[in-house]
C-alpha cells in the first residue's frame, strides 16, 4: 500500500465501497501533464472514479491558451481536464518540489507527457518518487519511447502521425498525406497509457509492487495501424492512399447523394448481391468485374463511378432507410450540429454539462461505456488555474501562510 494517507483498499487497489461505475474510486492519481496525450490519461482515469490532481507551472497547462475560449476558459483544455484538482505551483522552486514530492508519495499513480530526461532532471523521475512511495505506479507518456536516438527529441501528434506512417496511407491517390482530423495519436496513447496503468494496479493488487510504463507516442499510434502496417509486412507494398475507401473491401466508401454523402461498406460477397439488388442493379452482382471481393477491389475505380451515379438519385434518408432494411452497413456523414442532435448521442449521455467554478455552464463530451448499466457518474468540472493549490498543499501538512506563498510564486 502507498504511504501518505489512510485509505480502505482492496487487493486490487481501488476502494472496497466503490459503486460499479466508479471502479477506481479510493485511487489517487497525480498527473504532471501538458497539452492531450498525459491530461487525456488522467481524465480517463478520473472517468472511472479515481481522484485526480493535476500539477500545472503557474502559468498554467500550455493547452489554457488554445481558443476558442469560454468566459476566458479554453474549451480545448476543458474537453480533457474534467474531473481533476488543479495546483499551480513552480517545480523548479525547491521548496515547491517537496511539497509535489510529497503529494506523489500519497499517490497510486504519476503519470507524466514529459520529454524523456525531463522529469529526472527536474527530480520527479521514478527512482526519485519510488523511493518514498514502493507501490507506486509511475507511467511516462514520451514521444518516441525512453531509450534511443529520439528518446529526447520533442514532437507533437502531428510529427507523431508522420513518422509512424499514418500519413502516408491517408489522402486520396492524386493529393498529398493528410493527417487524421483530430490528434489521434495523442489520444490513443492516452488510452494505451490507462489500459497499462490499470494491469499495473492489478499486478501490484497480487505482488504488492509498483511499476514504471513507458509509452511511445509513436509506436502506439504505429499499433493502431495494425491491419495496413501488417499488411506491409506480409507484402513488401506500401498501401496506396484512397481516400474514405479500403484496401481490404469493396465497395467500401463515401458516397455522394441527391441532398448529402453517405458512407457504406460491403464486406463480403453475401453482402454485395444484397446491395446490388437495394440499388436496383441486380445485373452487376454476376459481373465478372465485381463477382467477388478481390475483383471488386482490383476494379474499384469502375466500381465507384456506377455505385456513385446510383446513390446521388435518392435522398440520404432514403438511402439508409433501404440499407437497414437489407441490413447492409451505411452511415450518414454528419456535422458536429447533427451528432448533437441526434436521439442516440442523447439517450447514450455523450453530451454533457458542468458547472465551472467560473460560474457558467461547460459542456463536454460523455464517456462511451457504461457497468452495469450505468454511466459514470461525472461530477467534477475542469478546473480553473490553480483553483485548488492552497487546500491541496494544506491536506498534505502544509500551513496555510507557507500554501497561500507558494500559490502566489
Amino acid at each position: 500500500m502507498c504511504r501518505g494517507r489512510s485509505r480502505h483498499i482492496n487487493d486490487f487497489g481501488a476502494g472496497v465501497s466503490s459503486p460499479a461505475n466508479r471502479p477506481l474510486e479510493g485511487l489517487r492519481v497525480v498527473e504532471l501533464g501538458a497539452l492531450v496525450a498525459a491530461p487525456f490519461c488522467g481524465m480517463l482515469l478520473g472517468d472511472l472514479g479515481a481522484e485526480v490532481i493535476k500539477i500545472e507551472p503557474p502559468e498554467g497547462d500550455m493547452a489554457r491558451a488554445f481558443a476558442p475560449f469560454v468566459e476566458g476558459e479554453s474549451a480545448f483544455f476543458m474537453s480533457v481536464n474534467r474531473g481533476k484538482r488543479s495546483v499551480a505551483i513552480d517545480v523548479k522552486d525547491p521548496e515547491a518540489l517537496s511539497w509535489v514530492r510529497k503529494i506523489a508519495a500519497s499517490a497510486d499513480v504519476v503519470i507524466h507527457n514529459y520529454r524523456s530526461g525531463v522529469a529526472e532532471r527536474l527530480g520527479l523521475g521514478y527512482a526519485d518518487l519510488q523511493s518514498d512511495n514502493p507501490g507506486l505506479i509511475y507511467c511516462a507518456v514520451s514521444g518516441f519511447g525512453p531509450s534511443g536516438p529520439m528518446a529526447k527529441r520533442p514532437g507533437i501528434d502531428l510529427i507523431f502521425q508522420a513518422e509512424s506512417g499514418m500519413l502516408a496511407i491517408t489522402g486520396t491517390p492524386d493529393g498529398p498525406p493528410v493527417k487524421v482530423g483530430t490528434n489521434a495519436a495523442d489520444v490513443y496513447a492516452a488510452t494505451t497509457a490507462a489500459a497499462c496503468i490499470n494491469a499495473a494496479l492489478v499486478r501490484r493488487g497480487i505482488t504488492g509492487l509498483g511499476c514504471q510504463v513507458d509509452v511511445s507516442l509513436r509506436d502506439a499510434f504505429l499499433s493502431l495501424q495494425a491491419c495496413w502496417f501488417g499488411s506491409y509486412l506480409a507484402t513488401g507494398i506500401q498501401p496506396a492512399r484512397v481516400g474514405a475507401g479500403s484496401p481490404f473491401t469493396a465497395p467500401t466508401d463515401v458516397y455522394p447523394t441527391a441532398d448529402g454523402y453517405i458512407v457504406l461498406a460491403v464486406v463480403n460477397d453475401k453482402h454485395w448481391r444484397i446491395f446490388c439488388e437495394t440499388l436496383g442493379l441486380t445485373d452487376l452482382a454476376d459481373d465478372s468485374r465485381f463477382v467477388d471481393n478481390e475483383s471488386r477491389v482490383t476494379h474499384v475505380e469502375f466500381l465507384r463511378k456506377i455505385v456513385s451515379d446510383s446513390l446521388a438519385a435518392r435522398t440520404t434518408a432514403d438511402w439508409l432507410s433501404a440499407f437497414k432494411s437489407a441490413q447492409i452497413p451505411a452511415g450518414e456523414v454528419m456535422e458536429y450540429a447533427d451528432v448533437v442532435a441526434d436521439e442516440q448521442v442523447q439517450l447514450n449521455q455523450m453530451v454533457i454539462e458542468f458547472q465551472h467554478a467560473g460560474g457558467f455552464a461547460v459542456r463536454t463530451q460523455g464517456v462511451p461505456f457504461w457497468f452495469d448499466g450505468v454511466k459514470a457518474d461525472l461530477v467534477v468540472p475542469p478546473p480553473a488555474l490553480g483553483q485548488h493549490t492552497i487546500e491541496i498543499l494544506r491536506e498534505m501538512g502544509c500551513t496555510e501562510e507557507a500554501a497561500r506563498r507558494l500559490a502566489e510564486r
